[in-house]
């Protein structure tokens, strides 16, 4: 079965038990017609667009996750949309130039090696549908010309795949079948790293069930306190990157904005672990800039930060001056509400909202249907750039 087959399958399933879960008055008719038209549609279509009408007049008015059903079936079609459109046709310049990483060169080195990896677990009887990504956005400040402004200490992968795929302690059918080829292409492109892989931070469901693992190389000079890795992030409770990346940045900014005595924060954190949650609070908020636009101020703030980890931010002055910046600009509130209202349709100060009790375990379509959207986009640019 070719992978446009396993995408509109899994539309098709998809969709099916979301009708018959929630809107058990509409027949199954519905849900085929939908994946009939998608079907018929043309490599270059906008899919949401064929549907969009039938779609919200059967279900608009049926409810889903905070949202309506009509939602749920728009997430399902970009997901489907991505399974589809790879985009991997254009040339790419070197993955690598003096460390620095092209970050278009190296979406689509992932995409390939994902579709490798899915064709080998096919062949074992394994069907899945890999959605791949990196993880965060701060190591990716890029140059015109696309690549990294910093040479690269660590590149995560992040990937999104059907609860089936296989997992287990010591990795499964996926880890053996991606880190064979992984190292093989990295060595291809210029890094080449020994086969010592270690399996870490296991995610197990309330029943003991293994739900995302990480695969992790070390590179020799890593530290605690300058860390340098690989790292591969494998989830089969998620299907996208985005809601791997938006869980995460979800726990942090939770964390942060009931945060109630930062003077304390300062005192009991270690200023390694005080400056990676400010790297992973800038690095991991571009995911919702489809529902949050930066005030003038934010985006000085945030420019001036960039700067700074390019060695400064090391002095704890300099880091928890800029702590200071961000807590008095109230920058940590502003993202905190605007996704109160982009997931739970509540607005500021309606009522006290705890994001991770009201938006986990499964994220409402209504936040990451802009959450997807604008990272395609940004992908598609970035991508675009290229050496003169």
């Amino acid at each position: 079965m070719s992978r446009t087959d396993r995408a509109h399958r899994q539309f098709l399933s998809t969709v099916r038990s979301l009708v018959q879960a929630h809107a058990p008055r509409e027949s199954e008719a519905t849900a085929d017609r939908l994946s009939t038209t998608l079907q018929q549609a043309g490599p270059s279509d906008e899919l949401w667009s064929l549907i969009k009408m039938d779609c919200e007049a059967a279900f608009g008015n049926n409810s889903y996750r905070l949202g309506a059903l009509s939602q749920a079936i728009e997430w399902e079609t970009l997901k489907l949309q991505s399974r589809l459109q790879l985009d991997l046709a254009s040339p790419r310049p070197p993955l690598f130039r003096d460390g620095h990483v092209h970050i278009g060169a190296l979406i689509q080195f992932w995409r390939r090696l994902a579709l490798e990896t899915e064709e080998a677990l096919a062949a074992q009887g394994i069907d899945t549908l890999l959605d791949v990504g990196p993880w965060g956005g701060f190591n990716f400040a890029l140059q015109s010309d696309g690549y990294t402004r910093m040479k690269f200490a660590r590149l995560t992968l992040g990937i999104g795949s059907l609860p089936t795929l296989p997992l287990q302690d010591n990795g499964g059918p996926f880890f053996e079948a991606f880190l064979p080829r992984y190292r093989t292409q990295l060595a291809a492109a210029g890094v080449s790293i020994p086969d010592e892989w270690g399996f870490h931070h296991p995610k197990r469901n309330a029943q003991g069930q293994l739900l995302e693992l990480s695969c992790i190389y070390y590179f020799p000079n890593h530290t605690y306190e300058r860390r340098t890795f690989l790292k591969i992030r494998v989830s089969r409770e998620y299907e996208t990157v985005e809601e791997i990346i938006l869980r995460d940045f979800i726990v942090l900014l939770e964390r942060l904005h009931y945060e109630a005595d930062w003077q304390q924060y300062r005192e009991t954190t270690q200023n390694v672990d005080a400056r990676f949650d400010l790297q992973d609070f800038i690095s991991l908020s571009h995911v919702v800039e489809g529902v949050y636009r930066r005030t003038e101020t934010e985006e000085a703030l945030l420019n001036e930060i960039k700067d700074a980890f390019r060695g400064a931010i090391r002095e704890p002055a300099v880091l928890y001056g800029y702590w200071d910046k961000v807590v008095r600009s109230k920058w940590i509130e502003h993202l905190y509400w605007a996704i109160a209202e982009a997931g739970v349709g509540v607005k500021k100060y309606q009522r006290p909202v705890m994001l991770g009790r009201e938006l986990f375990p499964k994220i409402p379509p209504r936040l990451l249907i802009p959450v997807r959207r604008h990272l395609q986009a940004y992908h598609r640019e970035v991508g675009s750039r290229q050496p003169t």
